[in-house]
């Protein structure tokens, strides 16, 4: 039988291709950094990328691929429809995949993708209701309720990073202010370490996310209250969404989640300020354990998931 898929992963910074089986096992990944991003550049890159990948292992035969994007997707249509960070928009990728392989393309927005795979790989398969949420170089969520993704009236429910943490804050690319992805993303991570009075002297090393997090677990003060700005801002948005959503857990994902310890405490004490605590006494709130693989196996989860986008956990033999 035929069970592996091939999962591309896009992402702000970089993507990622692989080849998956049906239970979560990555058999080959490969990461690529973006020397520019296009919509030429990013379809030749995947493109490319895939090919190769799939020459290399001819052997394997794949039944389907799975695409993660970063910002809004139509998943039934198969169309990036914007990243606002990047300004692309509008590209149907499923249909130039499909045209391109000759295989089945699913594609959804890269929360929404990494909240199945915790579903059906990961920490919350016994879940029904969680709030995932990723933090990279942007930020975004996806909800599980009574077992399912949860989509929304319009197809994009989830956007945690655009809920405003700071009045009249800095502007964000989607056009609005003070959202939370300016503020605890990578880039703003930068951004408040500096502010707070980071050394940035050196020329010879780039100051982003981890190098930060690297000085705080090596005691930097500045770097350490950078990271706890991290937990107060995301704190204050999952504690409110937590009274709406009543949620089992809560699963934070990304390249950022990869420092949780440093922003752990600050999160947890600004969720108790937030919260309704009688009413969410038992929730869980906890890093993924994938790490930088959530995305790759989001995009596997969504192939082998999905026939015009109904998942069905029959598909999965675990």
């Amino acid at each position: 039988m035929n069970n592996h898929v091939l999962a591309i992963d896009i992402g702000g910074s970089k993507y990622m291709v692989g080849i998956v089986d049906e239970k979560g096992n990555i058999i080959e990944s490969r990461r690529y950094k973006w020397e520019e991003l296009t919509t030429e550049t990013v379809i030749q890159s995947i493109i490319k990328s895939s090919r190769e990948l799939i020459e290399e292992y001819k052997d394997i035969p794949l039944k389907a691929i799975g695409v993660t994007i970063p910002g809004l997707a139509d998943p039934r249509r198969g169309i990036w429809v914007e990243a606002s960070f990047s300004g692309i928009k509008g590209i149907n990728i499923r249909d130039i995949l499909q045209s391109e392989f000759r295989l089945p393309v699913y594609i959804d927005n890269d929360a929404q993708a990494c909240a199945l795979a915790e579903k059906i790989f990961g920490a919350c398969k016994e879940n029904k209701d969680f709030l995932y949420m990723t933090i990279s170089n942007g930020i975004g969520g996806a909800v599980f309720v009574n077992d399912s993704l949860y989509y929304g009236g319009y197809g994009n429910a989830g956007e945690i990073g655009h809920c405003v943490v700071v009045e009249n804050g800095f502007q964000c690319k989607c056009g609005n202010k003070g959202c939370l992805e300016v503020y605890a993303a990578g880039p703003a991570i930068v951004r408040n370490y500096i502010e707070l009075g980071g050394d940035t002297s050196s020329k010879e090393i780039t100051i982003d996310a981890k190098y930060i997090s690297e000085l705080a677990h090596e005691g930097d003060m500045i770097a350490i209250k950078t990271f706890e700005l991290v937990g107060e801002y995301v704190g204050k948005v999952i504690g409110t969404i937590c009274n709406v959503l009543n949620p089992q857990k809560v699963i934070i994902g990304g390249g950022v989640s990869l420092s949780f310890s440093l922003f752990e405490q600050s999160l947890k004490e600004t969720v108790e300020d937030y919260i309704y605590s009688s009413a969410n006494k038992d929730l869980e709130i906890q890093p993924s354990l994938f790490g930088y693989n959530g995305g790759l196996l989001g995009a596997a989860a969504v192939a082998i998931c999905g026939k015009d986008h109904k998942y069905n956990w029959g598909n999965i033999n675990h």
